[in-house]
């Protein structure tokens, strides 16, 4: 065969193949129900997601984009719901969306929607109760995604974060233990990620480890503080000092102990009032208890009052650090402020605040929990407002997860603010 003939006849093959493929027919609507959620640092975008159809986002700072304009970011193949991110708080984005089918050209675009991405905390949502017992901790693993609740009776659930699930909100799923100490009942009245494991107390000095939150070891060294009959053991926390970890546990009657590998204890008593909190903000260590007890330390070795601290009677529950100040809360809407860690403020917001505060957290913001499921919150610790949790439920305990704060507390109750 001449080579001519040979490309005449590879010629006719190759259009009678682009014959036999005909492109797909666009979709002949734009994409409905579109939504755009506002969230901190990003939206969640929403829509009626037909079978079939590929899906095109389109957005940029603004109150109008284009389709398939040049430099427009966009994202594809996305599925509803989609978190957009990362975004700029306070800054207003626009949004448009269109569809194809298969290798179609684009269908026609929905019309564009705005939305301006703003800080968690002031916006809640109520998820259903996870049973009677009391919730009293929460934990958030970040290399796993998973989070950790705890309260009376033994009761544990791990749930992964999911941003945008609704029921519950915040996580796919709450479940309980797949292992756990056979006969374990205790209260457990706290919980933490150490960074490699979940560890739980119990309020009789229990400790509870979990490298998953599903299956849980009771250590076989408790904190020595007399078990059941013992004066009750309210809170943990770990900290990194000159490069070793030192755990830290603190309950009623002032007793704090320490441990550099949750074995080994050394027990303090520098204070007779219960401490109801321990924590490890801005590299220090900070108890918080009874007829206003403040502590700091440093190494958890030597405990010190601060120089200057304001006189009050109510309780403190609980620390945390950011935006360049530590904040203290506590019973009837105290609020204790410092920049050093040395000397303090009481902080009396206007209005007042009255209901009792049991924890606090900083994630972008200041965000405090308490008393019939109050929320305050404040962006430089000085001015505060509050809200709902949208639960009338003590709440005991606050996390921040990845754009999210999760707030838990009594009857299993448990909220987030997205």
């Amino acid at each position: 065969m001449s080579r001519p003939m040979f490309r005449v006849m590879a010629l006719a093959s190759l259009i009678m193949l682009a014959s036999c493929h005909r492109q797909a027919a666009a979709p002949g609507d734009a994409p409905t129900g579109l939504a755009v959620a506002p969230g901190d640092g990003q939206v969640t975008v929403t829509w009626d997601q037909q079978p079939g159809l590929t899906y095109w986002i389109f957005y940029q700072a603004g109150d109008t984009v284009t389709a398939a304009a040049p430099g427009v970011p966009l994202l594809f193949d996305v599925q509803s719901p989609r978190v957009v991110f990362p975004l700029v708080n306070g800054t207003q984005y626009a949004f448009v969306m269109n569809a194809t089918n298969q290798d179609s050209k684009a269908g026609p675009s929905t019309p564009v929607m705005t939305q301006t991405p703003r800080l968690s905390g002031s916006s809640w949502t109520s998820g259903l109760s996870l049973g009677p017992q009391d919730l009293n901790g929460v934990a958030y693993n970040p290399t796993l995604n998973r989070l950790v609740a705890v309260g009376n009776a033994g009761t544990i659930f791990a749930g992964d974060f999911n941003y945008t699930s609704t029921d519950p909100p915040g996580v796919t799923a709450w479940t309980p233990p797949t292992s756990i100490p056979a006969g374990f009942v205790s209260d457990l009245s706290a919980v933490m990620f150490s960074g490699s494991q979940f560890i739980a107390l119990g309020t009789d000095g229990s400790i509870l480890t979990s490298a998953d939150g599903n299956t849980w070891i009771l250590s076989t060294n408790p904190v020595p503080s007399g078990g059941a009959t013992g004066p009750r053991m309210n809170s943990l926390a770990f900290g990194i000092v000159s490069n070793a970890t030192i755990y830290v546990a603190v309950g009623d009657g002032g007793h704090i102990f320490t441990s550099p590998d949750l074995v080994t204890w050394t027990a303090a008593s520098p204070t007779g009032n219960n401490l109801y909190n321990v924590s490890f903000p801005n590299g220090s260590f900070v108890a918080t208890g009874a007829n206003g007890t403040l502590l700091t330390s440093a190494d958890a070795i030597t405990w010190t009052l601060p120089n200057s601290i304001p006189s009050t009677s109510n309780a403190l529950r609980g620390a945390t650090f950011g935006a360049g100040s530590y904040v203290v809360v506590g019973d009837a809407g105290t609020i204790l402020t410092s920049t050093d860690g040395t000397s303090w403020s009481l902080i009396t917001p206007a209005p007042p605040l009255t209901q009792d505060l049991r924890a606090i957290r900083f994630g972008t913001r200041f965000v405090a929990v308490g008393q019939a499921g109050n929320v305050a919150y404040s962006d430089d610790a000085i001015n505060w407002l509050t809200t709902s949790s949208g639960s009338t439920a003590n709440l005991a305990a606050v996390i921040f997860t990845p754009g999210m704060y999760l707030a838990v507390g009594a009857s299993g109750a448990n909220a987030v603010s997205k």
